[in-house]
């Protein structure tokens, strides 16, 4: 196992120090141990605050349900099972900037400088549009589909959504949309990288389209409509990583 530390800016001033292995194996064990301790003090705090959360995750689907209907459980420990996963999940998210950290700290000491500003920029850009696509899917996405479904409700007919899967639904709406935002970074470090060319992008929009319309679909299965609006932000967003992967490779070329 090679260590590789710099002692300078330039590329090429680097010492090489041979490390035995399991000096490599120590350290990721400690970085694994604190990451963990830290989704563990996560959770446990994500808990104590999951009403909070709760009323938060639940907004959405309390404005969008009609006037008698309420959210129910029909299982004696979903209701249990639902604070946990909301704790867990949101546990996750507060704990991601110290797992992160722990995995900059293991990898940097092998890296190069540009290597180093590389990366930074990869986990800014990368948790900013996490965090994007997550919000559009929150403010947008969730609403929408709700307002939706609670639309056919009538005085024949009452909603009331289950517990379980209203959960289910909204976290994977959350993080679906959060990697979907992911894309046009993506494609843009391919196209600069010369992994996949910026004209694969452009020739392939019609198989892109269909895997994008199958996730419109599994999003919201009952109303090809609706299928079809949601399809229309997924669109933009390809389309966005298409111009991105243009202009990287442009300037992959000037360079």
């Amino acid at each position: 196992m090679v260590h590789r530390t710099l002692k300078g800016k330039s590329h090429g001033q680097m010492s090489i120090d041979k490390l035995p292995f399991y000096t490599h194996l120590e350290e990721l064990r400690n970085r694994l141990i604190k990451s963990a301790v830290a989704i563990g003090v996560s959770f446990c705090l994500c808990y104590f605050f999951s009403d909070t959360i709760i009323n938060i995750l639940f907004a959405p689907v309390n404005q969008a349900l009609p006037g008698n209907s309420k959210m129910v459980f029909t299982a004696l420990t979903e209701g249990f099972i639902a604070y946990l996963k909301v704790a867990f999940w949101a546990s996750l998210i507060v704990s991601s900037p110290v797992v992160l950290y722990q995995l900059w700290s293991f990898i940097a000491p092998g890296l190069y400088a540009h290597e180093k500003s590389m990366l930074r920029r990869a986990l800014f850009w990368g948790g900013l549009l996490f965090v994007s696509g997550g919000l559009f899917g929150y403010w947008v996405v969730v609403p929408f589909v709700l307002n939706l479904t609670f639309g056919y409700a009538n005085e024949n007919l009452q909603a009331l959504p289950r517990l379980k899967n209203y959960l289910a639904f909204a976290v994977k709406t959350l993080f679906t949309f959060g990697i979907i935002f992911e894309l046009p970074f993506l494609m843009a470090v391919t196209s600069k990288a010369g992994i996949v060319s910026h004209d694969y992008f452009k020739k392939n929009r019609k198989i892109s389209y269909i895997v994008l319309y199958g996730l419109a679909v599994i999003l919201v299965p009952t109303d090809i409509f609706s299928q079809l609006l949601l399809l229309l932000p997924l669109v933009g967003v390809y389309e966005v990583g298409i111009y991105l992967s243009g202009w990287m490779a442009s300037k992959q070329a000037v360079a």
